[in-house]
């Protein structure tokens, strides 16, 4: 059901199943939280359950999109549609300079991790998860870093070649930020900013034609 078919009566019931499910997908794995248990964490009937979430798997592809749509918002496509292009190698290092300190914002929260953790778990068993988890936030970031390269090629600030190697080049670094300092940490720690202005300043050069 979106939103806008809902009640604020029908919203907050929604909302109250929501919020128990995402407790117990933390708690148990996705594999080991039933509906059932949903149910009586929620407090409501199961008819009231089915009747918002006819699946397991809708639930939790809800919850993982509660969650992004919550700290990216509408942000990432409004990014992409953005007709105010970066015009100078300078603007194109401070927007993707901003993306970067954007994406750590929401990837290193605890939350995220552990939903992430939840997905990492149960991907041998349930592989469309990965895939939901890759789609929700990841994807849609590369897809807007590929077009804002392709905007800096066009606009002769940068020399892209391939921009699927560009994306992952710039997005690779920090990758690496979220699966040791986030994932196997006990507790987040993103990059200072100095490193983070240190990884967009090599990146740069790179893509200026200037890493000679």
């Amino acid at each position: 059901m979106e939103a806008k078919e809902l009640s604020p009566r029908g919203r907050a019931k929604r909302d109250q199943i929501l919020g128990a499910a995402r407790e117990l997908f933390l708690e148990r794995g996705f594999a080991g939280t039933s509906m059932e248990a949903i149910r009586e964490e929620a407090g409501v009937s199961k008819p009231t359950v089915y009747n918002y979430y006819p699946a397991k798997e809708e639930l939790f592809v809800d919850v993982l999109r509660r969650h992004i749509d919550e700290n990216f918002g509408d942000w990432l496509l409004e990014e992409a549609k953005g007709e105010d292009s970066p015009a100078t190698r300078e603007e194109l290092r401070d927007v993707l300079r901003s993306l970067v300190e954007r994406f750590f914002a929401t990837l290193m929260q605890p939350e995220y991790l552990a939903l992430m953790r939840v997905v990492i778990a149960e991907t041998p068993r349930f592989p469309y998860l990965g895939e939901l988890l890759k789609q929700m936030a990841p994807e849609r970031m590369m897809e807007l870093v590929s077009t804002l390269l392709k905007r800096a090629d066009e606009r002769g600030i940068a020399e892209i070649e391939d921009v699927d190697a560009a994306r992952r080049m710039l997005i690779g670094p920090f990758i690496t930020y979220v699966f040791l300092d986030g994932l196997l940490s006990g507790e987040p720690r993103p990059p200072e900013p100095e490193r983070i202005e240190s990884i967009i300043d090599l990146y740069m050069k790179v893509i200026s034609g200037k890493s000679g």
